[in-house]
């Protein structure tokens, strides 16, 4: 066999060295899209970040300012209950005192009211006192002697009347007393004393109806 001549020029040599290494220009444009990618990238992912760490404070402080409002709250509801139920037992303590005042009030009203009428009553029909004497003479017995005391202002009159109806059957002694209100007696006889007095009387009405004890 023959051998052709051949030289190395007869061969295609590709550039492999130039091949394999990157075009400078573009390694320089891949380099900053990846950069930008990255910054961006970051970016997102620290807005994202500060969103959440945002919510997540915000959350927080909304637990917090609700605890804090609820226990203000539940503070000032233990006081006004507090308060409440002091004034409560304020009231059931003072209760009966005021009911005692009201009652003794009314009672003092009526007394009043009665003591205005009596001497009204004295005023317009000067035989009142008389028909008291009468009535306390009737609780003895008529062999007894009997003092009577009067205000001097009834004095006169009452023993004109007295005197007249018993007609010497009972041994009397007439006293005046400035000490006893008008339209009120006092009779004293061996073993008892009748109290007559206008004062004593409205004053058991108003122990009665005030419940006071004496």
């Amino acid at each position: 066999m023959n051998a052709t001549p051949w030289s190395l020029d007869e061969f295609v040599a590709h550039d492999v060295f130039q091949s394999a290494v990157p075009d400078a220009a573009e390694t320089r444009r891949e380099s900053v899209v990846d950069v930008g990618a990255i910054e961006a990238n970051f970016e997102l992912r620290l807005a994202a970040e500060r969103a959440r760490i945002e919510a997540d404070a915000y959350a927080r402080g909304r637990v917090d300012g609700e605890r804090s409002a609820r226990a203000t709250l539940e503070q000032s509801l233990q006081g006004a209950l507090g308060a409440l139920d002091q004034a409560a037992q304020s009231v059931a303590l003072h209760e009966a005192r005021w009911l005692n005042n009201i009652e003794e009030n009314i009672a003092a009203l009526a007394v009043s009211v009665a003591r205005h009428v009596v001497q009204r009553e004295i005023v317009a029909d000067p035989s009142f006192v008389a028909g008291l004497v009468a009535s306390a003479l009737a609780q003895y017995a008529v062999d007894q002697e009997i003092t009577v005391r009067l205000n001097p202002e009834d004095l006169t009159t009452c023993r004109l009347v007295i005197d007249a109806d018993l007609n010497g059957a009972r041994t009397m002694r007439w006293m005046g007393d400035a000490n006893i209100a008008r339209g009120g007696c006092l009779t004293e006889g061996r073993e008892r004393i009748i109290d007559g007095r206008v004062d004593t009387a409205l004053e058991r009405v108003y122990r009665s109806l005030a419940q006071v004890q004496a």
